[in-house]
């Protein structure tokens, strides 16, 4: 009689050593390949750092700086070497150059400016060029605000300078209220401030003001 348990355990012992055979020969073909594919992916990495020498540089030269938008960022308007037009109380529209213009908040009507420039018309021909570094233009009130080194052309020949300046267009007037230093054909003049009034043309200075005159200036044409 044949015993029962044997022959199971022979049976056993057989698919035991086929699956271990399997296994062994599993793995010896992962190894021949894995010799064949060593020296190709060796290679093929040598000719990228021949072909790309910045490849061997420090990991700094892979680092990408990104910036993340702040939040209402991206609603928020913004122009770049534009030109933007101002309309007054009568109708007339006023022309500014700007390098930059930016929402100051999402929806405010409150730009500002990088380096606007532009004239404002006059009466009989005159006009006043006005420049600044900054400026803020507030579209719900129609004025507009320019600070740090404010410069002023007058078409009668008289430069001046200032810290800040605003112009309200609804009103077509313009005032200051800091130091104003200008040079003109009749000399040079320090006052406390000034206001300007473009419908008449006329440029008042303010506070305390000095006044030196040249002496040419005084002489009469022969």
């Amino acid at each position: 009689m044949f015993d029962k348990e044997k022959l199971e355990s022979f049976f056993n012992a057989d698919n035991i050593r086929n699956k271990s055979e399997t296994k062994i020969n599993k793995r010896s073909k992962n190894i021949r390949r894995a010799k064949l594919l060593l020296p190709s992916i060796a290679a093929a990495l040598i000719g990228l750092l021949i072909a790309f020498p910045s490849l061997q540089q420090s990991n700094r030269d892979f680092s990408i700086d990104i910036t993340r938008p702040k939040k209402g960022e991206l609603e928020k308007l913004h122009m770049e070497n534009t030109i933007f037009y101002i309309t007054d109380k009568d109708n007339k529209v006023n022309n500014f150059t700007a390098q930059n213009i930016d929402e100051t908040e999402p929806g405010s009507k409150l730009v500002q400016l990088t380096n606007p420039e532009g004239t404002l018309p006059g009466s009989k021909g005159t006009w006043l060029n006005i420049k600044a570094p900054i400026g803020f233009f507030d579209q719900n009130t129609n004025i507009l605000r320019l600070e740090q080194n404010v410069e002023l052309f007058y078409s009668d020949g008289m430069d001046a300078q200032t810290e800040i300046m605003s112009y309200d267009f609804n009103k077509k007037e313009g005032f200051g209220d800091k130091p104003v230093q200008a040079q003109g054909v009749f000399g040079n003049l320090k006052s406390e401030g000034f206001n300007f009034y473009t419908e008449n043309s006329l440029l008042v200075f303010t506070g305390k003001t000095y006044i030196n005159i040249r002496e040419e200036s005084l002489k009469g044409n022969d």
